[in-house]
């Protein structure tokens, strides 16, 4: 699983045109690539590094790099891109490293679960989350805060 973690000082995305728009405050706006040999292990320690990463200063100010999104309470936006698993065959991106929409669309809706239950409804914090539609066409509104942008490849950890 991979992502592409912004540090955002407000997001939002469009689904297919529609008018009302999903929009978040402070907080991250996470792109999310699902490969073809995913699991649950892989939702786990994406989400938890979403959620855990020190991304912000200290209260005071006084130390860079010092809260995270969970400490912060702040709000995240999920927007499901298979084109994170693209590799270029010359000048063509080639896809077969993604997982394909019926085994992808199932890992996506429990990555989401995942998130609700243990950052949110389960009282760890009180950021919103929202996300945008499985392999729908978006319009995604990011205002860098930073900017600051990070990768994650659940399968190179460090």
């Amino acid at each position: 699983m991979r992502a592409v973690v912004q540090r955002v000082a407000r997001g939002g995305v469009t689904v297919d045109g529609e008018d009302a728009a999903r929009t978040i405050g402070r907080g991250l706006v996470v792109l999310l690539g699902i490969g073809v040999d995913d699991d649950d292990g892989d939702v786990e320690y994406i989400a938890r590094k979403v959620y855990n990463t020190k991304l912000w200063p200290s209260a005071d100010g006084g130390k860079q790099w010092a809260r995270s999104a969970k400490e912060c309470e702040y709000d995240v936006l999920f927007i499901s891109q298979f084109t994170l698993h693209a590799e270029l065959k010359g000048n063509k991106p080639s896809y077969h490293r993604a997982a394909s929409p019926t085994t992808a669309e199932p890992l996506y809706d429990k990555f989401i679960e995942h998130v609700r239950h243990n950052y949110v409804s389960a009282g760890e914090g009180k950021g919103k989350i929202e996300c945008g539609k499985f392999g729908a066409m978006m319009d995604v509104d990011i205002h860098n805060d930073g900017p600051v942008t990070l990768i994650l490849d659940s399968k190179n950890k460090t």
